[in-house]
């Protein structure tokens, strides 16, 4: 099949052609500024270990609400929760406009974190909105589309913050995402399909409502399968390997290793470039080789990506290192947060049932988000007070660890005919 004929099959469906529509001006104003979000932080007067502190605010928020997200996906339909968290997009830009401490940045990340009640939505959306064989194209696709902008976002924006200061520019682009992101709610509220199929329910049968809430959380963590909990161990350990250095890898590139801005943008284009152009072939190849293979080689090449910041010590060295994460992001196995990659996301939707799918998909972004909670504060801590590079290195030991329990331990579901 050619490039044009999977971009026709894959947008052929309503949905994920409006999710991708909305979705795409809204990726690329946020890569503007997200690659600095840590120096704004900063530059309000935070500490790294206080930094560490704030993030950790924002992850426990994304815990509550990504779980009841998953909850309201099942119960209230998709579109309906994807609508109503995008509106939280237009007002926690808000709030950081007007930030002039670092205190004040807390309820804007409270905000922002509400709209992960729309992540179980948007995934369940799109896996139902996809056939079952085809679904690591379909992902890939979209996320190679909505991801594109970011081949010149990450310059731009470093270019925007150099010539504007941080705080000036990180203004700028708040004000932008306020934008789009109104564009983006009209559009998802006007045109979005819901894909949740009813469910008949039996009333001669139904427990009262007090038995029924006692008993809910347990019949739910029994529901998952043996499969999806060591997903969820991998996840969890993913999560704080990432978390443990994500929002210091710009802050250790610009004050230790001693790039600009602009520099450090123009690495992301580069690193951008290489993974968008992977994307849909990594999609196609693991539809017909299955995700495993594909994670797997993500997942490593990952692994020598993070330890290689540790030897780095200028400009070309910190671009071969990110350059061969972007490889590993272009394989689509990572696990970034609440989110994942294509070739993961799809994997994940294969193994869940499709009527408990925006539950399971909530229940395991809490549980990895509950243990890696500390992640952001521990990295901050010992980039404070040990070492630069030790937040690194922990990263790799936890990532090697959730690597390997996820070659010994996941069987792929049978390949659809």
């Amino acid at each position: 099949m050619s490039f044009l004929q999977v971009l026709r099959e894959v947008f052929s469906n309503r949905n994920i052609k409006i999710l991708t529509v909305s979705q795409t001006p809204f990726m690329f104003i946020a890569f503007l500024w997200f690659p600095y979000r840590s120096l704004f932080i900063l530059e309000l007067g935070a500490t790294t270990e206080l930094l560490g502190i704030l993030l950790m605010v924002e992850t426990v928020a994304q815990i509550f609400f990504q779980l009841i997200g998953g909850i309201f996906a099942d119960k209230f339909g998709r579109r309906r929760v994807l609508v109503f968290s995008s509106i939280f997009r237009i007002v926690s830009p808000l709030v950081f406009i007007f930030s002039t401490h670092w205190t004040h940045i807390a309820p804007g990340l409270i905000l922002q974190s509400v709209a992960m009640l729309g992540i179980p939505a948007m995934n369940a959306l799109i896996a139902e909105s996809l056939p079952r064989k085809t679904r690591g194209t379909g992902y890939a696709t979209y996320r190679m589309v909505t991801w594109m902008p970011m081949i010149i976002t990450s310059m731009l924006g470093g270019i925007i913050m150099d010539y504007y200061g941080i705080i000036q520019g990180m203004q700028i682009c708040f004000l932008a995402s306020m934008i789009v992101s109104i564009f983006a709610t009209f559009l998802r509220w006007k045109y979005l399909t819901e894909t949740l199929e009813p469910t008949i329910i039996n009333t001669e049968n139904v427990k009262p409502k007090k038995e029924l809430r006692k008993n809910r959380l347990f019949q739910e963590l029994s529901m998952i399968s043996r499969t999806v909990w060591i997903l969820i161990v991998v996840t969890a350990l993913s999560s704080f390997a990432m978390r443990v250095v994500f929002s210091y890898i710009v802050v250790y590139s610009v004050d230790v290793i001693g790039l600009t801005k602009t520099e450090w943008g123009l690495i992301g284009t580069g690193v951008s470039i290489i993974s968008t152009v992977l994307t849909l072939p990594v999609g196609i190849l693991a539809d017909r080789i299955g995700r495993k293979p594909c994670i797997i080689f993500s997942r490593i090449l990952s692994l020598l990506s993070t330890l290689g910041y540790t030897f780095a010590i200028n400009f070309w060295q910190i671009y071969l290192i990110r350059a061969v994460g972007g490889v590993a992001q272009g394989f689509g196995g990572l696990v970034m947060g609440v989110m994942g990659g294509p070739i993961w996301q799809a994997l994940i939707a294969d193994v869940t049932p499709s009527k408990q799918r925006g539950k399971m998909m909530g229940i395991m972004g809490t549980i990895s988000g509950i243990a890696s909670t500390p992640a952001s504060w521990v990295g901050g801590y010992m980039y404070d007070n040990i070492s630069p590079k030790l937040p690194f290195q922990m990263s790799f030991i936890f990532d090697v660890i959730g690597t390997l329990i996820f070659v010994a331990f996941i069987k792929e579901p049978k390949k659809l005919e």
